[in-house]
């Protein structure tokens, strides 16, 4: 059977439009309902809230009824559910959907993700990085193409109803990927605690996925509200992030078969401390812009590394590894911007960031645990 990595790259690349268009929903929201930095952290709890809670039943659906099947349904939630985020006419609407909207999404993050081990075991070669890379290629594109449509005085609404439809025609791709048949085999147990290996590996993850989750939640307001720059032109800090973070996984693959995964791990680190230290010490918006670039560059192999390795966790099933590593994952992206918000609200949103850039510091030093 032929490998279907091509239509793997698709996918990636769709459920990046479904986070960007999340991402460009947050500063729009906080107008739109005058919400201040702890509230709209606590609101945009709902989101990770429902991808921490389904991802114990995401391993189990994906067993019982395969990841493609998984994915394609939890795909269709997406896409159906991201127009209404933007039209939500109450700050309780607009969480409550979230709400809901997370857990599609976390259905189809662990059911790509372990459709792409898949792809990536059955090809013989490290491929990961590059669906990851589409991925970002997916938020990116659609960022660029919003905020052009947003110059041309479209109304938001209809910007994230034209995203959903570019979703729903890059999902007709799931049909011809791997069937259950192909599926990691999984044990019969329904779930199973994390062993140490998988803890470790969760603990990067989490790093990982709480700054992306606050480059995502909290870039544009940074840039908006504590360097002033006007609202048509806050997102490209994250834009900045999406094309460094894209640049970087297409080359992942290929950096870390010569230098090791290891090596490329504690580089990405450093280099995303280096880019916190720019948006936070510099107070030149188009600098600090450079500086979340230098943040997408550095972590963006991080996750995939880490997925790629979650799929063969010494004396863990796959099934089980991968929905604990990235239920840990996405345990930083919910905590992330509500961590975020508090300390914003006491100590200022620079000092918030400075948090995160410590926390990858000292994720510089299990970078072993992708090897």
């Amino acid at each position: 059977m032929p490998v279907p990595s091509l239509r793997m790259r698709v996918i990636f690349a769709m459920a990046g439009i479904g986070i960007s268009v999340w991402a460009l929903t947050v500063p729009f929201a906080k107008i739109r309902f005058g919400l201040d930095d702890g509230t709209l952290g606590f609101m945009l709890l709902a989101g990770g809230g429902g991808g921490v809670l389904v991802m114990p039943f995401a391993g189990l659906a994906v067993a019982r009824f395969g990841s493609r099947a998984v994915l394609t349904v939890a795909g269709l939630g997406v896409l159906l559910l991201m127009p209404l985020l933007a039209i939500a006419p109450s700050a309780f609407a607009f969480t409550a959907i979230l709400f809901v909207y997370g857990v599609a999404f976390g259905l189809l993050d662990i059911a790509m993700n372990a459709q792409g081990a898949v792809v990536e075991r059955r090809s013989g070669r490290l491929l990961m990085s590059g669906f990851h890379g589409f991925y970002s290629a997916g938020t990116l594109g659609v960022s660029l193409v919003i905020i052009l449509l947003l110059r041309l005085h479209l109304s938001y609404p209809l910007c994230s109803a034209l995203a959903g439809l570019v979703m729903l025609l890059m999902l007709l791709a799931a049909p011809g990927l791997i069937g259950k048949a192909g599926d990691a085999p999984a044990t019969g147990r329904h779930f199973a605690w994390p062993n140490k290996a998988a803890i470790v590996l969760g603990l990067c993850c989490f790093a990982c996925f709480m700054t992306e989750g606050v480059a995502t939640d909290w870039s544009t307001i940074y840039l908006r509200f504590n360097r002033n720059m006007p609202l048509d032109a806050a997102p490209l800090g994250y834009a900045a992030f999406a094309v460094a973070m894209t640049l970087s996984r297409f080359l992942g693959d290929a950096v870390s078969t010569r230098l090791g995964k290891p090596m490329v791990m504690r580089m990405g680190c450093a280099l995303a401390v280096l880019g916190f230290g720019l948006a936070v010490f510099i107070t030149a918006g188009w600098v600090d812009v450079v500086g979340f670039g230098l943040v997408g560059l550095g972590i963006a192999n991080i996750a995939p590394l880490v997925f790629s390795a979650a799929a063969r966790v010494p004396g863990m099933a796959a099934n089980h590894s991968a929905p604990a590593i990235m239920a840990l994952g996405y345990t930083g992206f919910l905590i992330g911007p509500v961590v975020i918000g508090l300390v914003a609200n006491h100590l200022g949103l620079g000092f918030a960031l400075g948090l995160d850039a410590a926390l990858l510091a000292a994720t510089f030093f299990a970078a072993k645990a992708v090897a």
